[in-house]
């Protein structure tokens, strides 16, 4: 019985050193579920050991006629240390299962290693712009809240995260690379490139400057910063009903006109059923009209794609043909070629008259500095009207019913005498003019010119006859010969 009980005493000073183990393991801020696995078999396989050793003993007592108290001092405890692993077993089941009874969720780890290699993330340099400061702030905080990674490791990853011979570089290399300066010069940082207000004032100012932007771009473009800044102004905890009635006519003011009219036009009929602000119906349109815009550019390159192989064939049928110049063409242009080139654009109905564009000739910005005189120089030109803008045929054949909104006259309000930017004079328009003129007439005598000829009486009081006139369409005033005049 002696070498019974000394070896059930070894057994349960292993099953407490187990039991103290296994607590530690559970106790851990970040558990390992393979750990807690192994020690959870050892201290079975040691419970195992020492139940059976109690249950020698127990039957030895009983042949040896014991006291009752004995015996039962000796069940009391060997029941502690079953009690202690039924405790142990719970706790453990309890956290592999991710399932406490108390109430609380336990944190759950399991050690799975990827299948698939990533490559590594390379952490983003912040040069000292503040509009760089939330993509790099948002992937060093990683380093910087990591309780695992020392102070002066992250020092050096600070260091590796700002641009060599930028502003944050030198503030960081200013302080000694101690742990004790880490803290001190991330909280520079912060207070020197990562204030919130100092950051709205940023990108209020990058909206203002799409305002004012001379180069208007494409409105998928245009949505793409409009969203890029909002975003940041979200990401920095600012509340969109503080800022939305101040960013609201910014963005509408970066908008083209067509597009702001459209908007107009539909805002009264939008529902709001969720009590949006009209900052978020305006980018909800933007957002439609650029998918639109998308949809139609796809859809036009699917059937572009067909006309292409036509106009291959139609134009090898054409070029066998002599192209025969005109006097408006040759006046025009400098060759053949470029004549070829100028009835092309022509033949571009659905383009701005002044730039070629895709948008109405009325809505063109890049004539908005020109005076009356170059506008109306460029329709001449292209042969338009100057009541509805369209090409190939004159303001008294014109049907158009519109009028302009500041003279009530039959004319778009590009071309009205009253506006001023028509009023505008160049001074560089006299040496064009010569240049242009210089030009011009050294071209007159590349190629025979054919000309309409119609029959005309010509009259001075009683005196009447009958001439045949040349019908110069390029011409800009009309001539007579001496002989006939007098």
């Amino acid at each position: 019985m002696d070498a019974l009980k000394q070896k059930r005493s070894i057994l349960r000073s292993a099953f407490t050193r187990s039991g103290n183990n296994l607590e530690a393991l559970l106790a851990a801020t970040q558990l390992k579920a393979s750990d807690i696995e192994i020690n959870f078999e050892q201290i079975s396989e040691r419970f195992k050991q020492l139940k059976e050793c109690d249950t020698k003993l127990l039957e030895l007592l009983q042949k040896e006629n014991c006291t009752s108290d004995e015996y039962e001092k000796e069940y009391t405890t060997c029941e502690s240390y079953e009690d202690k692993f039924i405790a142990l077993k719970i706790k453990v089941k309890n956290v592999l299962a991710g399932d406490a009874k108390n109430g609380t969720d336990l944190p759950h780890y399991t050690d799975t290693a990827s299948k698939c290699k990533l490559p590594e993330i390379q952490l983003p340099t912040f040069d000292g712009n503040p509009r760089e400061w939330l993509n790099f702030w948002t992937q060093f905080q990683k380093i910087h809240e990591e309780a695992s990674i020392d102070d002066r490791d992250k020092y050096q990853y600070l260091i590796q995260s700002t641009a060599p011979g930028s502003t944050p570089r030198e503030i960081v290399e200013s302080f000694p690379a101690t742990a004790e300066n880490y803290k001190k010069a991330v909280e520079y940082l912060k207070e020197r490139f990562g204030k919130e207000k100092v950051l709205v004032q940023v990108y209020i100012r990058d909206l203002l400057q799409l305002v004012i932007a001379k180069n208007k771009c494409e409105l998928s473009t245009l949505y793409d910063k409009l969203q890029t800044r909002i975003r940041s102004l979200d990401s920095l905890g600012l509340a969109k009903d503080k800022y939305a009635d101040i960013l609201f006519p910014l963005v509408e003011s970066t908008l083209p006109v067509d597009i702001v009219k459209m908007w107009d036009r539909q805002r009264h009929l939008v529902q709001d059923t969720q009590g949006k602000s009209d900052l978020d119906l305006l980018m909800d349109f933007v957002k439609n009209e650029v998918d639109s815009e998308f949809r139609v550019k796809i859809s036009r390159e699917i059937f572009n794609t067909g006309k292409i192989t036509n106009k291959k064939s139609v134009s090898q049928y054409s070029e066998s043909k002599p192209v025969v110049s005109t006097a408006c063409e040759l006046l025009t242009a400098n060759d053949n070629n470029k004549s070829t080139e100028n009835i092309r654009k022509f033949k571009k109905f659905d383009s701005c008259i002044f730039c070629d564009k895709s948008h109405a000739s009325e809505s063109c910005n890049e004539v908005s500095n020109m005076n009356l005189d170059c506008k109306k120089d460029i329709l001449k030109k292209k042969k338009a009207c100057f009541v509805c803008l369209k090409r190939f045929h004159r303001a008294n054949q014109c049907k158009s019913g519109h009028k302009c909104h500041i003279c009530k006259k039959r004319h778009f309000v590009i071309l009205c005498p009253d506006l001023p930017s028509n009023k505008l004079d160049k001074l560089s328009n006299g040496e064009n003019d010569e240049t242009k003129t210089s030009t011009l007439n050294s071209h007159v005598q590349l190629s025979d010119v054919y000309l309409q000829t119609l029959i005309v009486r010509l009259c001075n009081g009683k005196k009447e006859m009958f001439i045949r006139a040349i019908y110069d369409t390029g011409s800009m005033k009309s001539y007579i010969s001496s002989d006939i005049a007098q």
